[in-house]
């Protein structure tokens, strides 16, 4: 069962919205029933401190806003969250946005809730949604009791949904995040964990400058070596400056050949001067690749991993994988690619034994090909990639406003 959003929106003739100095967005949200206004609807750009609430006659306005490709939403109690992508420099007009009342569609899935269904998978939530990471395990949800929480048809997925925006404290980051989730997904079988939702960002008061100062700071750890760094990076060519290398990952299914601990040995006219032992040993697929080809290199796995995988010992350049179109960038690789930021190392808690002072790594998968990147880092369409490693761990705790700028030193 899924929640259909089926807010109409339609451009009005008005004067422009965009002038030489700035970027604005402004219209009105109405009820698309009987076309009165809705007061105090939520109006923000995802992933941004860009927001408000509609007046008395439902109007609203968002100054400043970000160039290129954005998220606009408008949440309202009792109605479908709308959302659409607008890109700032070519929007010329009010918006008149028609909300219709929230619907459930049913798409041949059945769901039930859980019993206690709060204290037997908020752990789930918190680590799939918040995230694993120092940054993460400091955000405190304000509002748990709004979610909701069942499973699909066969018990394989747990679904988490939420009557209201949830509100999380990130005192770590300085940040206030409300956040209208659509849809938590849990898959037991594969697991792996999915969410989609849209964030407004609000920035906590303090009166204290050693405060500020720490929120700085952290703010900038949360972006240096993150994806939106590494994307930015890579399409400015500046990958090795900003201190990540990338390799292509190659991923297969974990197979098993029996063979001989001793292999027999020939002389230069093929005659067989040792035979092979009896005695057998078991050796994965990536063994055998990379005997017979010395560009690779096996990277570990769980004893568990029902795959094998080798790196490519060449570091990838940016023109491998990403080229200009437009205004804006595409991104595509074949199987995986593993990035490494060698400017910070990784947190103890996600070290083997014995680890120490390793940089952070991820692994990159692509969906949905090929990804549309913005000049700032922005991934148009986050669904279209998949993030394993640093950049799996890191969720809401390591979140910033997409207009998020890095301290200068």
């Amino acid at each position: 069962m899924n929640i259909r959003i089926t807010a109409l929106f339609l451009l009005i003739l008005g004067f422009p919205l965009v002038s030489i100095s700035q970027l604005n967005i402004e219209g009105r949200v109405v009820d698309a029933s009987d076309k009165k206004p809705l007061v105090f609807a939520n109006v923000f750009i995802s992933n941004t401190t860009k927001g408000q609430q509609t007046d008395d006659k439902g109007k609203f306005k968002l100054t400043n806003v970000p160039s290129g490709t954005i998220d606009l939403v408008i949440s309202y109690v009792g109605y479908s969250t709308f959302s659409m992508q607008i890109k700032t420099d070519t929007l010329k007009r009010p918006l008149l946005i028609m909300l219709t009342a929230d619907a459930i569609e049913l798409q041949g899935v059945t769901i039930k809730r859980i019993k206690d269904g709060y204290k037997k998978y908020i752990h789930v939530f918190q680590e799939g949604f918040m995230g694993l990471t120092a940054f993460s395990k400091a955000c405190k949800l304000k509002n748990p009791k709004a979610l909701t929480f069942s499973m699909n048809h066969d018990d394989s997925q747990l679904i988490i949904r939420a009557d209201e925006p949830l509100v999380i404290e990130n005192k770590e980051l300085g940040y206030i995040i409300k956040y209208q989730l659509e849809e938590f997904s849990y898959h037991f079988r594969e697991r792996y964990t999915t969410f989609y939702g849209y964030p407004f960002f609000e920035e906590m008061d303090t009166k204290s400058a050693k405060k500020k100062k720490e929120w700085i700071e952290n703010r900038n750890t949360a972006y240096y070596g993150s994806s939106t760094h590494f994307l930015k990076a890579l399409v400015d060519k500046r990958l090795t400056e900003e201190g990540f290398v990338m390799h292509k990952l190659i991923r297969e299914q974990k197979k098993m050949y029996s063979v001989p601990m001793l292999p027999e040995r020939k002389d230069s006219l093929g005659n067989i001067i040792v035979e092979a032992s009896r005695e057998k040993i078991m050796i994965d697929s990536a063994d055998v690749k990379l005997k017979a080809d010395h560009a690779l290199s096996k990277l570990p796995t769980s004893g568990f991993a029902r795959h094998v995988q080798y790196l490519v010992r060449t570091p990838l350049k940016e023109s491998e994988i990403v080229s200009a179109m437009n205004d804006v960038f595409t991104m595509d690789f074949s199987n995986h690619l593993y990035v490494v930021f060698n400017k910070e190392h990784e947190e103890p808690q996600f070290l083997s034994a014995n680890q120490k002072n390793i940089p952070q790594t991820s692994i990159l998968a692509m969906l949905d090909p090929p990804a549309i990147i913005e000049r700032n880092g922005h991934l148009i369409n986050p669904l279209s990639i998949i993030f394993e490693g640093r950049w799996g761990n890191e969720k809401i705790g390591e979140l910033l406003p997409l207009d998020y700028l890095p301290a200068l030193p």
